[in-house]
């Protein structure tokens, strides 16, 4: 994959980015830039990716696809994504260690040009449930297949059964995106390859037996978001697909396993895959 240019990673454009509008040659205003809003959770916001705002607890990267974008591409950005956030903080507050968030659809109005969506991973703690659950029951039980078993008895709140709750929550965050901001452009960001289709590794942290069982949520959540982003007739972008061969296991990662090997945060991507991410949006906007 071609990495986008040196110039977009530079943070010192992020002052410019922010700006209402774009300079010319002899510094008089152009035409506005397009404004583009940025929701999502921590694989939006990809906390530890170079400079990272602490402030309010959403652990957003001045490196995450969004800025990346909007260097790309111009835009005034206002990336509201934030770690932890659940669809619900699409139109309700959140609320973190630091605080309470206002709704990040509070961003968007009907002068909006550009929307990304990257959210779900959170509902009903799903994520939390694989990635901090799994590694727990594997301590005890390496060979066998703990947290699949745990699952099956959870009943209505197993996590297949909520993944389709997930793309209803969808649809509807994106049918009010699109009475907010009526002319806006939305696009929904599917998630990376997280888990290994077949053999695990050390760190991966997971039983031999749950393998399966994380692949099935990674590739259940990514039906979710593409089947709603079908049912409301806007883009998905498809990251899965993207990043075959860089889950936590592969031999070039884009996702940190339970020990990250490079900047960012234990199950959450690497600098390499908000790039990419960056370049299928860009590409999905030109």
């Amino acid at each position: 994959m071609a990495r986008l240019p040196a110039l977009v990673l530079a943070l010192g454009l992020t002052g410019a980015l922010l700006s209402a509008c774009g300079p010319d040659e002899d510094g008089t205003d152009t035409e506005p830039l397009r404004k583009y809003v940025a929701i999502g959770d921590s694989y939006t916001a990809a906390p530890g990716i170079g400079s990272t705002d602490v402030d309010d607890g959403c652990l957003r990267s001045a490196n995450n696809y969004p800025h990346l974008v909007a260097s790309e591409l111009k835009f005034s950005l206002s990336d509201v994504s934030c770690s932890g956030a659940t669809s619900g903080a699409v139109e309700e507050q959140q609320t973190n260690a630091i605080g309470t968030l206002e709704p990040q659809i509070d961003a968007v109005d009907e002068d909006t040009d550009v929307i990304t969506v990257g959210i779900g991973a959170n509902d009903f703690n799903l994520i939390g449930r694989i990635v901090v659950g799994c590694p727990s029951l594997a301590r005890k039980t390496p060979d066998g297949q703990p947290c699949t078993d745990l699952d099956a008895l959870t009943g209505a709140n197993r996590v297949e059964s909520r993944l389709l709750e997930v793309k209803d929550h969808l649809v509807g965050v994106i049918t009010t995106l699109q009475e907010r901001a009526p002319d806006a452009q939305i696009l929904v960001v599917g998630y990376p390859q997280i888990f290994p289709a077949t053999k695990g590794c050390v760190n991966l942290g997971f039983a031999s037996g749950d393998i399966a069982f994380a692949r099935a949520f990674n590739t259940g959540l990514n039906t979710a978001l593409s089947s709603a982003a079908k049912q409301t007739d806007v883009v998905y972008v498809d990251v899965f697909g993207a990043t075959e061969g860089h889950d936590i296991c592969g031999k070039d990662p884009w996702v940190a396993g339970a020990k990250p090997e490079e900047d960012g945060l234990a199950y959450h991507p690497y600098a390499p895959e908000q790039e990419l991410i960056a370049q299928l949006v860009t590409d999905a906007l030109n």
